[in-house]
């Protein structure tokens, strides 16, 4: 059988078992095109285009040829290999634990510490202090924290004074939970102050105004039991001095 025959018996073929057929004058053209010998006909130059029919019919031919090349090609030719687990989901990267030197820095009267920043501990005393004069602390004062006026920071920090309830960690050491308490304390305390105690003591309502009893003043007990009163705005905003001792500050300003 020639070259020429078996070549047409297969093509015939191809297009017998796809699932689309074709007319037969479609395959007859497709035929007609094919050599009668290798050496009798060559390919068409590109330069020389062919008609719709041609272009079209070399097409399908062309694509079929391909899939099924493709299916023959991704056949096993084997037994069949395992194939390979998937490789597990690769876990969420452990949040690191922010050193305070890598966060960011905070203005001067930042009034809490951020996350990650070592914070001030209780001053614990041997026995609790005596229970102050005046009321204790109205909820709407309690929590409140005001930078000093004027203002006085070092570097990233400054004090802050903060109200605080009778069950305050730091208030229970000073009167065993019967007094309200204030602190003054250098916020965020990192990285100068980290054993600073600063200042702390009864904060009590005497008529309508605020006093503040430092009580404890650990490095500086010159000015250890003194006292100073202030004046409270209405809107709880800003504490005005009355009767300042020089060891306190003029007033506060809630920020």
């Amino acid at each position: 059988m020639t070259t020429d025959r078996r070549a047409e018996i297969a093509l015939r073929a191809l297009f017998e078992n796809d699932l689309t057929e074709l007319p037969d004058r479609v395959l007859d053209a497709v035929v007609a095109e094919l050599p009668a010998t290798p050496q009798q006909r060559r390919l068409p130059r590109l330069a020389k285009p062919w008609n719709g029919m041609r272009l079209a019919v070399a097409t399908i031919a062309i694509v079929i040829a391909v899939v099924l090349g493709a299916g023959f090609l991704s056949r096993p030719t084997g037994p069949s290999q395992p194939s390979a687990s998937p490789s597990p989901p690769a876990s969420p990267a452990a949040t690191a634990t922010s050193s305070p030197s890598s966060l960011p820095s905070p203005a001067p009267g930042y009034a809490s510490a951020p996350p990650g920043w070592p914070t001030p501990e209780p001053y614990l005393l041997e026995s609790p202090l005596p229970d102050p004069a005046g009321s204790p602390l109205p909820g709407d004062l309690i929590g409140r924290q005001y930078n000093t006026d004027p203002l006085n920071p070092q570097g990233i920090q400054a004090e802050v004074l903060t109200l605080r309830a009778a069950d305050d960690p730091h208030c229970v050491p000073l009167f065993a939970g019967r007094s309200t308490c204030f602190t003054i304390l250098w916020t965020p305390n990192y990285p100068k102050h980290i054993q600073d105690y600063a200042v702390r003591g009864s904060a009590r309502l005497v008529g309508e105004d605020l006093v503040l009893a430092w009580d404890v003043v650990p490095n500086d007990p010159e000015c250890q039991g003194t006292s100073s009163t202030y004046a409270i705005s209405a809107d709880r905003s800003t504490l005005t001095g009355i009767d300042v001792d020089p060891c306190s500050y003029g007033g506060f300003v809630e920020h």
